[in-house]
């Protein structure tokens, strides 16, 4: 870290046997808090570091390891998009370089809570949106294609608040998803 506050919210480990870390920074990037994320050795030894974002505030919430050797990365922007938050999904070639970028959302607010990448080579995004459902907040489950383009989309949800933190696919092809509810 730095001088400032750093937060890690997601690591895993990689093929090579070190580890990728996604989280925010207020030390280092371009606002006020850019996501960072940080390739570590085997031995915890910083690979490289890269920060992400823009004037305002960014959020990282979930990386993976992709089966091309790259990363895929989940979180929310307030610096891009369409609305006041964003869920915003970077897809990171090896060496941490952008390969491409998107942003999902509305008017209102979204958040990525958790990537994974599919068995078709495409990705499974879960959060919340305050912009196309029925309550204060839905769960929001995201089909996204190998390029980020969204193949389907669902919100569940009834009048209050409900997050998805985490979606995994499952053996017969379909996909869990687990979260709480108000």
């Amino acid at each position: 870290g730095g001088s400032n506050y750093e937060y890690a919210h997601s690591i895993r480990q990689t093929a090579d046997g070190g580890y990728i870390l996604a989280g925010h920074t207020y030390s280092f990037g371009a606002g006020d808090r850019d996501i960072w994320v940080l390739k570590l050795n085997a031995d915890g030894s910083v690979a490289w570091q890269k920060t992400y974002g823009g004037s305002s505030m960014e959020w990282a919430s979930s990386i993976q390891q992709t089966a091309d050797g790259g990363y895929v990365l989940a979180g929310h922007t307030y610096s891009f998009g369409a609305g006041a938050w964003d869920s915003w999904v970077l897809k990171l070639k090896v060496n941490g370089n952008i390969a491409w970028q998107k942003t999902y959302g509305g008017s209102d607010y979204e958040h990525a809570y958790c990537i994974q990448q599919t068995a078709d080579g495409g990705y499974i995004m879960a959060g919340s949106t305050g912009s196309p459902g029925r309550g204060s907040s839905d769960s929001w489950v995201l089909k996204l294609d190998v390029d980020g383009s969204v193949a389907w989309q669902k919100t569940c949800g009834g009048s209050h608040y409900e997050v998805a933190y985490c979606v995994q696919q499952t053996a017969d092809g379909g996909y869990i998803m687990g979260g709480h509810t108000y």
